[in-house]
């Protein structure tokens, strides 16, 4: 088969390699399409030590069933599925408490040196393996990941109605989470970016307001659009000490702050500020195995729409061009995906 492998510091081949073989329990995926993730990129420039060469990257992804392994019950050949791309073990500690994703034994697809899914196939578990309807496209399939990442960390809060809600940050993150509280029904939803053009997409995901603290002043606006009070929640979804800042300076006495950003692992903070005026943080970290099934229902059902932040639809060949774009240039990019149908 044909697949990107990941063999240095921005560098990426792409080679012919023998196809993978289902294992017991498990299925052959031919990949319909795989995007690529920030973390991919930032792996490429070899910042993170989150990809060890060689090995193939891609976590976002969904496939066509085109071999069965052993003992597999649930699937058969033909079936388009969405992948969980955490293999946990189902007997550590975590797993028991139901935190797979925190799996101490875990195999992550795409990370470290496990084969992902930037190539022609991959062999994961059933169990790992939820079906899309018929009516959605791969390219929507493939964010279910990115989106659950969101909608976990959108979750932390509970109830959004009649609240004011912050958005730091349009990646694909940021604008999955707005599109999670839209669904949710907050009152009014406020969107901070220094890109014009994706603060145009924020806006047709259903941002009431959005803000470019680049042109003009972020605290003047937002307290005049909060009556003076700042926000009842704040959603940071960069994970650098300015973007912080910003987040936690507009909340409202007792607001809360989640933070999904997970890019600076160390900043510097005003403890006071936490303090005298109480507010909470809530750190979200990536997402459980039934927050992935939510996800899945939420899409095939079409009650979020994330097609509006596909930018891109590129072949495999073209996958690593596209990862010096998105290191380098990005430009109005925001989810470049590789598609089985170019």
């Amino acid at each position: 088969m044909k697949a990107m492998v990941y063999t240095g510091c921005e560098q990426l081949e792409i080679q012919e390699l023998p196809k993978p073989q289902p294992g017991k329990g498990g299925v052959l995926l031919k990949i319909r399409a795989c995007g690529i993730c920030g973390s991919d990129v930032h792996g490429y420039l070899g910042l993170t030590g989150r990809r060890t060469p060689p090995m193939i990257m891609g976590h976002e992804f969904c496939g066509e069933v085109a071999e069965l392994g052993e003992e597999t019950t649930r699937l058969k050949i033909g079936d388009r599925v969405a992948v969980y791309p955490v293999d946990y073990c189902g007997h550590c500690k975590m797993c028991r408490q139901g935190d797979v994703h925190l799996c101490l034994n875990k195999r992550a697809f795409g990370v470290l040196d496990v084969d992902g899914a930037f190539a022609e196939y991959i062999s994961v578990p059933e169990k790992c393996c939820f079906c899309i309807a018929d009516d959605i496209p791969d390219s929507a399939a493939s964010l279910m990941e990115p989106l659950a990442v969101a909608y976990r960390g959108v979750s932390h809060y509970g109830n959004f109605e009649n609240k004011t809600v912050l958005l730091v940050g349009t990646g694909t993150i940021g604008l999955l989470a707005l599109a999670c509280v839209k669904m949710k029904n907050a009152a009014k939803i406020i969107v901070s970016d220094l890109s014009d053009d994706r603060l145009k997409v924020a806006e047709k995901l259903g941002a009431d307001v959005i803000i470019n603290p680049g042109r003009e002043n972020f605290n003047d606006r937002l307290m005049a659009e909060t009556d003076g009070e700042g926000v009842d929640v704040s959603i940071e979804a960069v994970g650098i000490e300015a973007t912080v800042k910003q987040a936690l300076d507009a909340l409202k006495l007792s607001g809360q702050a989640i933070w999904i950003g997970n890019n600076k692992p160390t900043i510097t903070l005003n403890m006071q500020q936490i303090v005298t005026r109480e507010l909470k943080v809530q750190g979200s970290f990536l997402y459980g195995l039934d927050e992935f099934k939510q996800v899945v229902e939420l899409i095939n059902e079409k009650r979020i729409d994330v097609e509006a932040l596909i930018s891109e639809e590129i072949s495999l060949d073209q996958v690593p061009e596209y990862f010096e774009k998105l290191a380098y240039s990005p430009g109005n990019m925001v989810k470049v995906i590789m598609t089985d149908r170019q």
